[in-house]
C-alpha cells in the first residue's frame, strides 16, 4: 500500500479509535498516538502495510496526525540542547620546511 492510500485510512481510523478512548484534558497527545499504533501492531492491521522507506512507521503515522492537526505535542518536553565540549587545540610548531 502506499503512503498517500495508507494515511487516509489511518486518519480514519485513528477518528473512530479516538472517540472510544478517555482522554485526557486538552486533547489528544503523542501518547495517545503511540497507543493507537501499538493497538494496529497488536491487531496485525493491514493499515501498517504501507511502504516506510526503513523509517519507524510510528513516527511516520505520529506525523500524519500532527499534519491533519489531529493531536498535539505538548506532552514532550523538547531535550536540552547538547553542545560538545570543544578541546583545545594543540600547539603546531612550525618546521621552517618550505614546500
Amino acid at each position: 500500500m502506499k503512503q498517500s492510500e495508507a494515511r487516509a485510512l489511518i486518519i480514519q481510523q485513528w477518528d473512530d479509535w479516538i472517540l472510544t478512548q478517555a482522554i485526557e484534558p486538552g486533547g489528544p497527545t503523542g501518547k495517545d498516538s503511540l497507543r493507537f499504533f501499538y493497538e494496529l501492531q497488536d491487531d496485525a492491521s493491514p493499515l501498517l502495510d504501507f511502504q516506510s522507506r526503513g523509517q519507524d512507521k510510528w513516527r511516520i503515522i505520529h506525523g500524519w496526525l500532527l499534519g491533519a492537526e489531529r493531536l498535539s505535542d505538548h506532552w514532550m518536553m523538547p531535550s536540552p540542547r547538547i553542545i560538545p565540549t570543544r578541546k583545545p587545540r594543540s600547539a603546531r610548531g612550525k618546521s621552517g620546511a618550505k614546500t
